[in-house]
């Protein structure tokens, strides 16, 4: 069954868990629309169950693809090369225009607009003061008209709550800015109905006031199948201050979710100098069939989490047909799949801070889990690389990962397999620029374990890995 598993399902992925405690009010002001203040805890201690409180309906998803090509091809299955970040096709059938003069009656526009419509924004900086886009019109597309992010921002000025709200399937947000919510930049949280196919492509979130991007369920209505994917997700120096509620953020966000692709996005900054940030990419509280591949994280407290809990803090979400559905312990994540990735941490800032640099990768209460082929390197030692704790945490592959401080288990057994824990900057092209790509004289050039069906096909550049044995960590020389 294991071995089907990676045979079959290293190309989808889900995850999903509680929503926020309160969603925001009609007219997206900050009062009252505070989503938690749950501190979810650390891998350096217990810490706390961060029961992220039930949903509001305040959000929601969207679809992968809508009528504008967003179908995602970012899968690692070793064929033909594509890009997973060209530009979306042009796009088709109605299309509104939008300027900034438009902000008062974006709302409007989008909840009159028929069954995939395009919004296209005209470049320019779109100061919301409040106003928020409901998405609530399966197929919208919410496109910037140049391609560039940073030719059309949407500025919340932390008092717009979550900026883009989706609410229905088959929804698209793409090739904008989205910078200083209050709470989240985009929320997927569906209202009554399930949804899917969420797609988030080509985005740039900036010093959002919680998670920058926040995916969960409303009761048994539950958003799956989406994609987050080439998108730039950072917490400033200049937004750090603007953190509340014990460091209540992080880059994305997913509870009760299942199906969700995760890719070739850049997330950088999320620490503070009180309190532990949750993840740069967390999947926690009842996920399953996620997939987190090729995307590059920098100086965050956390890199990558799977669950985080050892024992049930709310209803669970139950899911059929997969590797773990014969496990009695509780489990938090099931099928997850993290591969090709890179973690590195070096901010003196963040490694001065309450909590450092705390995990490159964790599994909690995460059965069936894929750990392979990440790298993890750090100027400061952290509290793990990687990590695997609580004993829902089995049936799970940690191999061929390449790390600079020493994995640690936490009352938790993985099959582990040619990974190397003792990376050095000399292992990398250029660690102090940040470039990870592995040196001609590094040992883990031909080092790595024959993983089988595990084994990707592709490194993080979607070079394949084809030349004999294959290199431990993300790049394949």
């Amino acid at each position: 069954m294991r071995q089907l598993w990676w045979m079959t399902a290293l190309f989808w992925w889900a995850i999903g868990c509680a929503g926020d405690k309160a969603g925001s009010n009609e007219t997206g002001a900050p009062a009252g629309s505070d989503d938690s203040s749950g501190d979810d805890g650390g891998s350096g201690d217990d810490g706390g169950p961060g029961d992220d409180g039930g949903s509001g309906d305040d959000g929601g998803s969207g679809d992968e693809g809508g009528d504008d090509g967003g179908t995602d091809d970012g899968g690692d299955d070793g064929g033909t090369e594509v890009d997973p970040c060209a530009p979306l096709p042009e796009p088709t059938g109605t299309i509104i225009d939008v300027t900034p003069d438009d902000v008062s009656t974006l709302r409007s526009t989008i909840s009159g607009a028929d069954p995939g419509t395009t919004i296209r924004f005209a470049a320019g900086t779109y100061n919301l003061d409040g106003q928020y886009l409901w998405v609530d019109v399966e197929g919208i597309s919410l496109r910037g008209a140049t391609g560039d992010p940073a030719d059309v921002i949407l500025d919340g000025g932390y008092v717009t709550t979550q900026m883009v709200s989706v609410k229905a399937s088959n929804v698209t947000v793409a090739d904008l800015t989205l910078r200083r919510a209050y709470t989240h930049a985009v929320h997927v949280n569906p209202a009554d109905t399930t949804i899917e196919n969420t797609v988030i492509h080509n985005v740039v979130v900036e010093d959002p006031g919680q998670q920058g991007i926040k995916v969960n369920q409303s009761g048994t209505a539950y958003a799956d199948n989406g994609v987050i994917r080439c998108s730039d997700i950072r917490l400033t120096d200049t937004g750090r201050p603007q953190i509340r509620d014990n460091c209540y953020t992080g880059g994305i966000d997913a509870h009760r979710t299942r199906g969700w692709h995760v890719h070739d996005n850049h997330i950088s900054g999320f620490w503070c100098d009180v309190g532990l940030s949750e993840h740069g990419i967390h999947f926690w509280q009842y996920n399953a069939d996620t997939h987190i591949e090729r995307n590059t994280i920098v100086n965050c407290a956390r890199g990558i989490g799977l669950g985080l809990l050892g024992e049930a803090s709310s209803t669970p979400r139950e899911f059929e047909d997969t590797s773990c559905d014969d496990v009695t312990d509780f489990v938090e994540d099931v099928d997850g799949v993290i591969v090709n990735n890179t973690v590195l941490a070096d901010d003196p800032d963040l490694f001065a801070s309450g909590f450092g640099f705390d995990s490159g990768v964790a599994l909690a209460s995460a059965c069936g889990a894929t750990v392979v082929h990440n790298t993890v390197y750090s100027t400061s030692a952290p509290f793990s690389s990687i990590e695997w704790r609580y004993a829902g945490t089995q049936n799970s592959l940690v191999g061929n990962n390449l790390v600079s401080h020493p994995m640690r288990p936490r009352d938790a057994e993985v099959t582990l397999a040619g990974n190397i824990e003792t990376a050095t900057s000399a292992d990398f092209e250029d660690a102090a620029g940040h470039d990870l790509h592995l040196a001609a004289s590094s040992s883990a050039v031909d080092a790595g374990a024959d993983l089988e069906d595990a084994s990707p096909g592709t490194d993080i550049d979607q070079d394949a890995r084809d030349d004999g044995a294959p290199d431990v960590g993300a790049d394949e020389r």
